[in-house]
């Protein structure tokens, strides 16, 4: 069983080895030089959240020359458990099972009579096709066919004068005609556009947690209106940035792959989050809040 500082002693041997020193340590991990310090000293309260704690220590380690996996294994009691700073999130079938949106009722439907109404109109169309043949065939048994054995020889006489001009078809008449009918070049397509939905789930102390569904893109941008701490790590703890922004800086990211991405602002009013070009309006008016999106594809 080892003390709460045995990992921390671990990962500062195996620094002062390698001859780093924690300014050295920062720029290599991307991770502030004072969360490297609370790792050697154990003080995983002294990090954002303790969602971070394995990723920092991952990073931590990997910098260093040692195996993560090993770390974990030795010194994984050590570590945190993320679950327990907040309520639990549930899981995606539970909260399809909680939210009552009508969009997805109306499109399932509409999905669900799409194979009765393309019936339909086939019939319809075989119908009016039976019916339009039905009526040329009988315009032509009404004129008369000419026999096959009738004399081929012609007893009245060519006139060749031109017909006069009344007697031409209108071509203003035509071009209305054309413009009735139409033509399959201007026939349009109607193309259903993609409509991002977010819904609340639920909110635990500064933490919020969001579906976003309705659309198949994730793509994420943050603009930094001033100085501000911004985290981001998906389901499995895997941290794509961990750091301090200015003002004018900005991050993007494309998570389409992701099922799950959690935001950690330090100073949430000086970040602006947009989601697929969205501006997403903070819920809290914490300084320090996090949000969790789990992102559920709309051809899901």
């Amino acid at each position: 069983m080892f003390s709460l500082s045995e990992l921390g002693q671990r990962l500062r041997e195996a620094r002062e080895q390698k001859e780093i020193n924690l300014d050295d340590l920062q720029k290599t991990t991307k991770i502030q030089k004072r969360y490297l310090l609370a790792i050697e000293e154990g003080n995983f309260d002294a990090l954002p959240g303790k969602f971070y704690a394995r990723a920092f220590v991952k990073n931590y380690a990997e910098a260093v020359g040692l195996d993560p996996e090993q770390i974990f294994q030795e010194f994984g009691n050590e570590l945190p458990n993320p679950h327990k700073e907040g309520t639990e999130l549930p899981s995606r079938r539970s909260v399809r099972a909680q939210k009552t949106p009508p969009n997805p009722k109306k499109k399932s439907k509409g999905y669900s009579i799409l194979p009765a109404l393309v019936a339909g109109v086939l019939i319809i169309a075989v119908f009016a096709g039976i019916w339009v043949f039905a009526q040329y065939t009988s315009q032509d048994r009404a004129e008369g066919v000419v026999p096959e054995e009738q004399d081929d020889r012609f007893d009245g006489e060519f006139s060749e004068e031109i017909p006069s001009e009344e007697a031409l078809p209108d071509e203003e008449e035509e071009a209305e005609v054309g413009e009735e009918n139409g033509t399959p070049e201007e026939v349009e397509e109607e193309v259903e556009e993609e409509t991002q939905v977010f819904t609340q789930t639920q909110v635990s102390g500064n933490h919020s947690y969001y579906t976003l569904d309705g659309t198949n893109k994730f793509e994420v941008k943050l603009v930094a209106n001033g100085r501000s701490y911004i985290g981001i790590a998906n389901a499995k703890g895997n941290s794509f940035y961990a750091s301090e922004v200015n003002e004018g800086d900005e991050l993007d990211y494309d998570f389409s792959a992701e099922e799950e991405i959690t935001f950690n602002m330090g100073a949430s009013n000086n970040v602006e989050l947009f989601i697929n070009g969205e501006l997403f309006e903070r819920p809290l008016n914490a300084v320090h809040q996090k949000v969790t999106i789990a992102f559920e594809r709309a051809n899901e």
